[in-house]
């Protein structure tokens, strides 16, 4: 999952919900959190540069249906879609 970052970064979170209760249950190149749909990827002490990308990977489990995540914050702040 790359994402883009305007300005350098020290440290970053990432933070989205799942809209059918999709698990994470493991994750590369960052830590994760998740309570109940809403999973929280923290970095592991690693600076973005500006205008640099930050990714990091996961498989998920679900249930039934599997709509992709969606209102990406990075570090609190809404993530623009391109």
């Amino acid at each position: 999952m790359p994402l883009a970052a305007e300005r350098a970064l020290d440290d970053w979170r990432v933070a989205w919900p799942f809209r059918d209760g999709q698990n994470v249950g493991e994750m590369w190149d960052a830590r994760f959190a998740q309570n109940g749909s809403r999973v929280t990827a923290t970095a592991y002490s690693r600076a973005v540069a500006a205008n640099g990308t930050l990714s990091f990977g996961f498989p998920t489990s679900r249930q039934d249906a599997n709509s992709p995540a969606y209102d990406f914050e990075l570090n609190g702040r809404s993530c623009v879609k391109v």
